[in-house]
């Protein structure tokens, strides 16, 4: 290979590594789905954080509960606390089951 064939091979790849460090122009429609995209996804972290929250203290709300009816500082019905306990435990798995299902979809999303 000749000198000048290696300099334009050279400048060739230079230039190469060049294009891939900048920014290349887009789409605007593109650069839109992508802000939606991110939007999207903080906007269903900032839910699920609440949410989690918001079970965490139901769930200690009900363990008091059950620990003060244990104890005897509190008085109910078997059946009232039972549906108590049950529905509790049914909605925290509920609520979970729906952050994981919209966090993690089974197949690709259509937008």
């Amino acid at each position: 290979m000749t000198q000048e064939g290696k300099d334009s091979l050279a400048a060739l790849i230079k230039k190469s590594l060049q294009d891939k460090t900048k920014t290349s122009p887009t789409d605007p429609l593109i650069n839109e789905q992508v802000e939606d995209s991110k939007a999207d996804r903080e906007l269903k972290k900032s839910y699920a954080n609440w949410f989690i929250i918001i079970l965490i203290g139901q769930l200690i709300v009900m363990n008091a509960a059950f620990f003060c009816v244990g104890f005897g500082w509190l008085s109910f019905d078997e059946w009232s606390l039972n549906l108590y306990m049950g529905g509790t435990l049914a909605e925290v798995f509920g609520v979970i089951l729906v952050i994981t299902k919209n966090l993690f979809p089974t197949r690709p999303s259509s937008k």
